[in-house]
């Protein structure tokens, strides 16, 4: 029985089928179908030689099949190419168990890069209520004990904005994948200045990343040592006005229960324009290395 298609002529014989009949008998659209035949993927058996129309046959219909049956396993176009011209179950098994492997390697993948955005949903929930606690201009004080902190740094004479700052990180963060090493934790600066007096069209500041602590040995990694630091955290901008004021505060908090700096003073953004738009979110940790001052 002759059946007719609506786009490119009837069957031409038995067991031949126009490509709009193929189109709807696979569901798959005839521009699918032309680009098959552009790749040499699936060719019609014949092809009128006058009017073009193309006539495929029931294997070709079969081959159609299993196209769709691989890309359903996420094989390429390439891929299931390769396998349709080894012919064959061993080939077809051996591709199977290749591919199997594939997406199981891309489950953890994803699986590690949930679990990743799941911390970072706690840190942010956790980051918001402290917003809320400190509000704005609120300072919260603490002394803590930093362990060794490996960092990838750039260290010069600069100016001291944001805008500088946002360059100097891009640059240092180009260094890294160039080197691959990876990232962890939020960037900081180091001020090797005295925060009361320095000149911020003109300072002494050290932009650094922090890093995995498992890194070779690189001429722009270094540790910042462990030890006691008095940190003041608060929310807004990082500035000129609100880094002097939280550097008095801190320096008062010394004063009162008898410790001294001992190092500069490292100024850490736990979050900002990476994360926030607006700086009024952003959340700073100004942590001052200090000892205990002896007492006769």
């Amino acid at each position: 029985m002759i059946s007719k298609g609506n786009n490119e002529g009837s069957m031409a014989s038995d067991q031949t089928y126009t490509i709009g009949h193929v189109s709807r008998i696979c569901g798959i659209s005839i521009q699918t179908l032309r680009y098959y035949d552009k790749l040499g993927l699936i060719c019609p058996s014949r092809t009128d030689p006058f009017t073009q129309y193309r006539y495929y046959s029931n294997m070709d219909i079969l081959l159609i099949k299993i196209v769709q049956d691989l890309k359903g396993y996420r094989f390429s176009l390439e891929e299931i190419s390769n396998i349709l011209k080894q012919k064959g179950i061993e080939g077809l098994t051996e591709a199977l168990k290749g591919k199997k492997q594939e997406i199981l390697a891309e489950i953890e993948r994803l699986q590690a890069t949930a679990a990743s955005m799941e911390r970072r949903l706690e840190q942010l929930d956790s980051l918001r209520g402290l917003n809320k606690k400190l509000g704005y201009g609120g300072l919260l004080i603490d002394l803590k004990q930093m362990a060794d902190r490996t960092v990838a740094f750039e260290r010069r004479r600069a100016e001291c904005s944001m805008e500088a700052s946002i360059v100097r990180f891009t640059q240092l963060f180009d260094k890294l994948e160039a080197n691959e090493l990876t990232a962890q934790g939020p960037i900081m600066c180091i001020y090797h200045e005295n925060l009361l007096t320095f000149n911020r069209m003109d300072s002494d500041i050290e932009v650094c990343i922090p890093l995995l602590s498992e890194v070779p040995d690189h001429p722009f990694v270094r540790t910042l040592p462990k030890g006691a630091y008095i940190t003041a955290t608060y929310s807004g901008p990082p500035n000129e006005n609100s880094c002097k004021n939280v550097y008095r505060h801190l320096l008062e908090w010394m004063d009162r229960h008898g410790y001294a700096e001992s190092g500069p003073a490292i100024e850490q953004y736990v979050i900002d324009l990476s994360q926030m738009r607006d700086p009024s979110e952003f959340i700073v940790e100004l942590q001052i290395p200090v000892h205990p001052v002896l007492t006769l």
